[in-house]
């Protein structure tokens, strides 16, 4: 796709229409980092970066559904970007090809509105970056997603088999954050040194035994969450087990969304509560 050389306005780039005032502009989302999601063909593609979702309502920005549409492609165009295959989120086909959960895709993961929408993604490609933007309209309101791809800034370090060891001592437990592949149990490779940490730690105290626990937030299917967590937690027992540790002294369990440590009103507060957890036993 050739790439936009467009003056780009600031983040989000896209106005709200000018009738709507300020109690009609729903902000879905809005964050400096956050994995967001674009529909294309088959295909539901998972985008890390800058974000923010957007919607309102026809009646308040005094237009229609089509001159909605046609008001967004004509400036997502002016800026460079390329439309996408087409894609259908409410079928079927895209639902089963992309895991089956039909209201974690519409509603947790593409935000979508109403039962009956025209969904289409664009791509703006630039030197730096790529810009991701979907659009979501049904016959009463518009639904506008933009992603910028960015790396996340590392505000925490990563925590110590000696900060374990105190957190062990002090509370009975620790709360780790492993990264994961996204809605799997697949550990992903920037996951590992903590996992690491955890093997150096139970290799310098032979004596200790713990419980591993896996937590989500409260997005999308509980029964699906626990049985998420579970197997992330049982991935990271089977990945120490294979680097030598005892299997007899780790046990797994996972509890989806049943012991938040934040509020999941928040998008903050849900990435704590997406976790493992060691349990002294």
């Amino acid at each position: 796709m050739p790439l936009s050389s467009a003056q780009l306005p600031p983040f989000p780039y896209f106005d709200w229409p000018a009738a709507v005032q300020a109690g009609g502009k729903n902000q879905v989302v809005d964050a400096e980092f956050e994995r967001g999601y674009i529909a294309i063909g088959q295909q539901l593609r998972p985008v890390e970066g800058r974000i923010n979702v957007r919607s309102f309502y026809h009646s308040d920005a005094k237009l229609s559904e089509l001159a909605s549409l046609r008001n967004y492609e004509n400036v997502i165009t002016a800026l460079g970007g390329v439309k996408l295959p087409a894609a259908d989120p409410s079928s079927d086909a895209f639902i089963q090809a992309n895991g089956g959960e039909r209201y974690k895709i519409e509603r947790t993961f593409l935000h979508l509105p109403d039962i009956r929408y025209n969904y289409s993604a664009y791509l703006i490609r630039r030197p730096d970056t790529n810009i991701w933007v979907s659009l979501g309209i049904s016959d009463s309101r518009t639904l506008i997603s933009v992603i910028q791809e960015k790396a996340m800034s590392q505000s925490v370090a990563l925590i110590s088999a000696d900060d374990m060891a105190r957190e062990l001592g002090a509370k009975g437990r620790v709360a780790l954050y492993i990264n994961f592949d996204v809605d799997k149990a697949t550990l992903r490779d920037d996951g590992m040194p903590v996992v690491a940490e955890i093997d150096k730690l139970l290799r310098a105290q032979p004596d200790l035994k713990l419980a591993i626990e896996g937590h989500t937030d409260n997005s999308g299917n509980a029964q699906h969450n626990k049985d998420l967590s579970r197997q992330r937690a049982e991935a990271v027992l089977a990945r120490l087990a294979g680097g030598g540790i005892d299997k007899a002294r780790l046990s797994a369990a996972g509890y989806g969304a049943e012991k938040p440590l934040a509020d999941n009103g928040s998008e903050e507060g849900r990435a704590k509560n997406r976790r493992v957890e060691l349990v002294k036993r």
